[in-house]
């Protein structure tokens, strides 16, 4: 049997009220000789971990509060049990992600570039989601990001692909809200070969934002 190429990361903290609806729908959506699935939950106080067992996925917890450390912890588990993963996919655990826009970030992937950003501010109808604090915000990141790299971005989106040699190069730090932002910075430092593709914002499904809901 094929050993999977690609694994989706997926960061949880008390996602108790959604995870098992978005894990449903990925695991549908997903061919599981190509691709595994792993949650981080990090610093969760609700059944978020015991609901994510109850899936084909691998689990991964950790005390550390935050978006990173849920991330790490993820790949951490996934490359203990498969080596031979190439990238890393990451999705939010709040319904948020369509997973049918896994497809062409891998695509973009597999042709060569190291670093795919599914950018949700593309899409004018997502601006109906996303709210105008949230857009400013994510649209002055991209800004500042370009000022520090000399690569902007249109967004920070947290649907992205990013290659494993490439991932263990930029060696991330920022283990809890600067995660994103911090890969998007050392991927183009690190002369990385960037793109960025339009994709989906749905409304989460249940629960609270804890990126970017931060002020």
């Amino acid at each position: 049997m094929p050993l999977p190429e690609f694994a989706i990361i997926i960061p949880a903290c008390n996602e108790a009220a959604c995870i098992g609806a978005v894990l449903d729908e990925l695991v549908a959506a997903v061919d599981p000789e190509k691709f595994v699935i792993a949650v981080g939950v990090n610093g969760s106080s609700d059944a978020t971990a015991q609901l994510a067992r109850q899936r084909p996925v691998l689990v991964a917890e950790t005390e550390r509060r935050g978006y990173g450390h849920g991330c790490q912890a993820a790949i951490d588990l996934t490359n203990n049990l498969f080596p031979a993963i190439r990238a890393y996919l990451f999705c939010a655990g709040d319904g948020a992600t369509d997973p049918h826009d896994l497809r062409p970030l891998v695509a973009a992937f597999e042709q060569g570039y190291d670093f795919v950003l599914g950018s949700r501010t593309k899409r004018l109808r997502n601006w109906r989601t996303m709210t105008l604090r949230h857009l400013v915000a994510n649209a002055a990141l991209g800004l500042w990001c370009g000022a520090l790299c000399g690569r902007p971005f249109s967004d920070l989106g947290p649907l992205r692909i990013i290659g494993r040699r490439l991932f263990e190069k930029i060696a991330l730090k920022e283990m809890t809200f600067g995660w994103t932002i911090e890969a998007q910075i050392a991927a183009a430092r690190v002369g990385a070969t960037i793109c960025e593709i339009p994709v989906s914002e749905r409304r989460r499904i249940a629960g609270k934002q804890k990126v970017s809901g931060v002020t």
